[in-house]
C-alpha cells in the first residue's frame, strides 16, 4: 500500500491501510505529520501577529510551532497510552506515539483555527462552528487509529479517550 492510499483510507476513518505500510516508515510519517501541523499552527499564529511583530521574527514564530506541536503530541500520546494501558490495551508507548503522529494529518485543518483562538483575533460563529466540526473529525480519526493499534473494544476505547481528554483539557485550561 502506498502512503497516499493509506492516508486516503485513514481520512475515511479506516485505519487498516496504515498497518499495511512498512513499519520503518511510521516514524518518518509521524515526524512529517507533526512537523507540518506545527508549521501550519506557527504560520497562522505568525500571520495573525504580524502587526505586533513589525516584520521581525515571522520565520522564528512560524518555526516555533514545530516544537510546540511535538510537545503537545508527546504529552497527548503519554496520557492516552496510560489510560489505554490501564484498560487492557496491549501496545507500547512508541506505538501510541507513532500512531498519534500518523493521525495528526487529520488535525491539519484545525490548526489555523486554534491559532486564531489563541491570538487576538475574535472569531465569529462560523469559524467556531467549522473549528468544532474539524476538531470532532480529527478526534474521530485519531480515536479509530488508536483503537486499531491497541485492539480495544469501542466501549473501552471511549472510556479511555474520555478520561484522557478530560485530563488533557484540564491541563490546557490551567496552562492558558
Amino acid at each position: 500500500m502506498t502512503y497516499s492510499a493509506a492516508m486516503t483510507r485513514l481520512a475515511g476513518l479506516d485505519p487498516t491501510g496504515v498497518r499495511q505500510l512498512p513499519l520503518n516508515l511510521l516514524p518518518w510519517i509521524c515526524m512529517f505529520h507533526v512537523s507540518v501541523l506545527g508549521l501550519i499552527y506557527g504560520g497562522t499564529a505568525a500571520w495573525l501577529s504580524r502587526d505586533m511583530l513589525l516584520g521581525q521574527g515571522l520565520l522564528k514564530l512560524t518555526l516555533a510551532g514545530i516544537p510546540a506541536a511535538f510537545l503537545m503530541h508527546a504529552g497527548a500520546a503519554l496520557f492516552i497510552w496510560v489510560f489505554l494501558k490501564a484498560l487492557g490495551g496491549n501496545a507500547s508507548f512508541l506505538t501510541a506515539y507513532f500512531t498519534l503522529g500518523v493521525a495528526a494529518i487529520s488535525l491539519w485543518p484545525v490548526a489555523p483555527f486554534l491559532a486564531m483562538f489563541q491570538s487576538q483575533f475574535s472569531p465569529g460563529f462560523a469559524i467556531i462552528a467549522l473549528c468544532v466540526i474539524m476538531g470532532v473529525y480529527g478526534l474521530a480519526v485519531t480515536a479509530r487509529m488508536i483503537q486499531n493499534a491497541f485492539e480495544l473494544s469501542f466501549v473501552r476505547m471511549g472510556i479511555a479517550l474520555s478520561a484522557a481528554l478530560i485530563y488533557i483539557g484540564c491541563f490546557l485550561y490551567l496552562w492558558m
